[in-house]
């Protein structure tokens, strides 16, 4: 039994025959013509979630997994309004995702009538494109024309240059509830062909000519998904050849032997000389949003001859400021043409070495002096990120929530057996819980969220559904407030810091524990948390998800974390 709606029913099997799998339903009653008929669908995996805030980072942490949409769907009005977070995220970082609003008819804007608003084009500055599917089908044309529409939209959210979100509104007239047993027609699908990647002959000659009188070339990599193709062509890249030298971020998850994945770290203290001597000739970057604050204040100063960036942005990113060259295309499509294009080996010339030897003398001394820290360390979120990072189990998904927990993980050995995410597309707090919750659904591995006090109470709501995978597990990093505010210049010089900044507080989670039957653990020392991890991660009693909420001291983190950085100087 499906709607009586003929838009519905022509809808459900474009999703169907295009390979839409999860569908995350925020209970209303104008969009009960789609609820009712995705969930007759055995087709389709139906999630209720009532705030449709959640339901749309919780989509965004399925698509982020998948690398297909999701869909999202939720009643008419300010319903809609609260996808827009999530959304944003999606279309910074390029992640599918489909939002189906329904709508009061159109005769009925503004005019007085309930739970009704402007709807059209209502996300336009965060969407790849809108579509307004018809009320009714009363004519072969309109049905030509839902299909033609619904059809393309569901292909833009993976096609034409790039992923992400993707907005249909779908107005309804009452009875909305009115269903038929029809056996519907299979609709005309039309499938886009993507071209496969290729750099003209004059590209070629250019950037080859660039690449090959450059010395020193640093490649600087923000958020990416996994793909171990281009894994394996960076390793073999700076392998062979030693002018190369990759920087990159936990989101980027790169991990090879002659990668550098703690940027922090590793580029804080330079001497005058160090920076002259790191400024690469041909800077290169690839990824999105590059977390590091340090990176980018020293290449906008000491910029390089020429940068590229390679990704396929419909806009030019410029993140270091001294952009020569867009290229649009994924990295891992841009590398494979290009090495082979110039045939890359080891050059056994002495200047070419200098510049992955700097770098790598540079890394050994400050791991020396890393290590030396935290053996002494005190209690605190240093500490804790320390013990805690090293007990995840392998293949573990490790969702990194914003602020400092992205940035605390990030001074450490990245481990190759993790997978790394973060919402660093806007880098908002609303959704990192949710977006967790989503991954555990998609792969069912081991999914853990690590996130600050502040965000966590923010996105409490994500438990609020029927749907929470056993395979997640929350660690809370509980500092009595926002402790980023302590760490970064400015705050703490007003007057105004615990109160508008810092918002700090004396809640603890056990209570939201309780309330959504979440297995609960606290630790408030090194012992605690060294002792409690192992249980953590086994399989709780009640199949449930388990919270480890970890206190750390408030007034001790900002100054644990100077005093890091301060002895990472001392080579």
């Amino acid at each position: 039994m499906q709607s009586e709606k003929k838009v519905v029913r022509r809808f459900i099997e474009i999703c169907a025959a295009k390979g839409i799998q999860y569908i995350i339903i925020s209970p209303g009653s104008r969009n009960a013509p789609l609820n009712i008929s995705f969930n007759n669908d055995e087709r389709f995996t139906c999630i209720s979630v009532p705030d449709e805030r959640v339901a749309a980072f919780i989509a965004l942490g399925i698509s982020q997994q998948t690398h297909q949409p999701a869909l999202i769907t939720c009643t008419s009005g300010t319903a809609a309004l609260n996808y827009a977070p999530a959304i944003a995220e999606a279309y910074y970082q390029q992640i599918p995702m489909l939002i189906v609003t329904a709508d009061r008819p159109p005769e009925w804007t503004n005019q007085g009538n309930g739970q009704t608003i402007n709807q059209t084009n209502v996300f336009n500055n965060y969407i790849k494109k809108s579509y307004h599917l018809p009320v009714e089908i009363h004519h072969e044309n309109d049905e030509w024309f839902a299909n033609r529409i619904i059809s393309e939209a569901i292909e833009q959210t993976t096609n034409y240059g790039t992923f992400g979100p993707v907005h249909i509104n779908m107005p309804f007239r009452e009875p909305l509830y009115n269903l038929v047993n029809i056996e519907e027609k299979q609709p005309k699908i039309t499938k886009t062909i993507t071209p496969t990647f290729q750099l003209s002959q004059n590209a070629k000659s250019e950037l080859s000519e660039i690449w090959n009188n450059s010395e020193k070339i640093l490649v600087v990599a923000g958020l990416l998904p996994l793909n171990h193709g281009l894994n394996e062509l960076l390793k073999q890249l700076t392998k062979t050849d030693n002018r190369v030298v990759v920087l990159s971020e936990t989101t980027s998850n790169l991990h090879f032997e002659n990668n550098y994945p703690y940027i922090d770290r590793l580029i804080d203290g330079f001497s005058e000389t160090e920076k002259e001597n790191f400024r690469p000739d041909l800077l290169i970057t690839i990824g999105h949003s590059i977390i590091s604050k340090k990176v980018k204040a020293y290449l906008r100063k000491h910029q390089a001859k020429s940068t590229w960036h390679i990704g396929n942005e419909q806009f030019h990113l410029d993140t270091m400021q001294g952009l020569t060259h867009h290229i649009p295309a994924s990295p891992f499509d841009f590398f494979t043409s290009f090495i082979n294009i110039n045939n890359i080996s080891n050059n056994e010339n002495e200047r070419f070495k200098n510049y992955s030897k700097f770098w790598r003398q540079r890394d050994l001394k400050i791991k020396i002096n890393h290590d030396k820290f935290l053996k002494t360390c005190q209690w605190s979120d240093m500490k804790a990120f320390e013990i805690f990072l090293k007990a995840l189990p392998k293949e573990t998904n490790l969702q990194m929530g914003n602020s400092s927990a992205v940035r605390y993980v990030q001074l450490f050995e990245q481990r190759k057996d993790l997978t790394y995410n973060s919402n660093r597309g806007v880098a908002g707090i609303d959704g990192c819980t949710s977006t967790a919750i989503g991954a555990a659904i998609a792969t069912k591995k081991p999914t853990t969220i690590v996130t600050g006090d502040i965000s966590f109470f923010y996105d409490s709501n994500a438990f609020w559904n029927s749907h929470l995978p056993e395979n997640l597990r929350v660690i809370l990093i509980n500092n009595g407030g926002g402790n980023i505010f302590r760490i970064i210049k400015g705050p703490d010089t007003t007057e105004h810091l615990e109160n508008f900044f810092e918002t700090h507080h004396n809640l603890q989670s056990k209570h939201i524990a309780n309330l959504f039957d979440l297995t609960y653990y606290q630790a408030i020392n090194e012992t605690d948390l060294e002792k409690i991890l192992p249980k953590f991660y086994e399989q709780q009693k009640n199949n449930r998800p388990a919270i480890l909420e970890i206190m750390t001291p408030r007034f001790e983190n900002d100054k644990v974390l100077k005093g890091y950085f301060e002895n990472l100087k001392k080579l």
